[in-house]
């Protein structure tokens, strides 16, 4: 799909008036919570690497579970942060760590390993859906922020910079975290959710799509409301806000994240600070979505060597369309 094609995935989606307001005030909320994280050591995976359960205290002081895996060297590496998927939980992913980086992972409230917070009985997303201000994904947000928070506390000098990834769910709350923070020096999502709501409820028939449209049905004088809600999470919104340069990935052939929400999320994004790359398929099982595993190769690479001086620029931003669209 060429770049000018892209222009189509523009919608006028209007953002609410206080949006900058709400999450100022939710950044300084966070802020004055310490992440007072607790270690517990477990088995070393590998000679050199230690892993250690990690808990720590995000937005309202819920304690939220994670994992750190960390080399055990004197000279300082890159860390990686991120999440997981909808109603998933982390992978402890050894083989990042294995290229040489710190690796910190976690579960967003009410999923995982992260107990204890209630969740709507019509799905996750539903949770405290009445307000932005009671939405579980104000919380999950901050999870994020404070996870990022929580590992350069422990790492100390140890982390050289900071990547913040995430893959769907997990895309969406690195692009909203992302928005939110200066501290990472790249921030890559793969195929991020709740990007143009509207759209994406019109196409998607799973997820938290599915959950959201059968408590619509179920209650059409709440969707107003709800909607209004959902706009404070768009990634719409966040995109144009990154501060960080973006890798982002899409993937044109998805019934889970459309990928019209997705690029009308790369339209946003600052473009001398982001680098776009199409993939055939993503939510996928079909084969094409092994060219993920290189998608994930080119940004590991990026975590441990930097940015290639000529990010971002049009050559690179081109060169995998031709690939995605065969």
């Amino acid at each position: 799909m060429p770049m000018t094609a892209m222009e189509t995935f523009a919608p006028l989606v209007d953002e609410p008036h206080d949006f900058d307001r709400f999450w100022q005030a939710t950044s300084d909320a966070v802020r004055e919570v310490s992440p007072r994280p607790v270690m517990a050591r477990q088995a070393p995976p590998a000679p050199h690497l230690t892993l250690d359960h990690v808990t720590y205290s995000s937005l309202g002081n819920v304690r939220v579970a994670g994992y750190m895996l960390a080399h055990d060297v004197p000279e300082p590496r890159p860390l990686i942060v991120h999440s997981h998927g909808y109603n998933s939980q982390y992978d402890v992913m050894l083989h990042w760590a294995n290229t040489g980086c710190h690796v910190f992972g976690l579960d967003a409230r009410g999923f995982g390993r992260s107990t204890g917070t209630r969740i709507a009985a019509g799905g996750y997303v539903l949770s405290g859906i009445a307000s932005p201000q009671t939405s579980i994904l104000r919380g999950a947000v901050c999870d994020v922020l404070q996870g990022v928070r929580a590992a350069q506390v422990l790492l100390g000098w140890r982390a050289s910079r900071t990547v913040l990834y995430g893959f769907s769910f997990g895309g969406a709350l690195a692009l909203m975290a992302g928005a939110l923070t200066e501290d990472p020096e790249l921030l890559v999502a793969g195929q991020p959710t709740f990007g143009w709501h509207k759209e994406r409820l019109r196409l998607s028939r799973a997820g938290s799509s599915l959950e959201l449209r059968r408590w619509f049905d179920a209650h059409p004088s709440a969707v107003d409301a709800a909607m209004r809600t959902l706009s404070y999470f768009d990634t719409l919104h966040f995109a144009s806000r990154v501060r960080a340069p973006v890798l982002l990935g899409i993937g044109l052939d998805d019934p889970v994240v459309p990928s019209r929400s997705v690029l009308a999320v790369a339209n946003r994004l600052p473009p001398d600070f982001s680098e776009i790359r199409f993939l055939p398929v993503a939510h996928s099982d079909n084969p094409r979505a092994s060219l993920w595993a290189e998608f994930d190769a080119d940004w590991l690479a990026m975590a441990r060597n930097g940015l290639p001086p000529d990010f971002g620029s049009e050559a690179r931003k081109l060169g995998t369309v031709e690939r995605a669209i065969a």
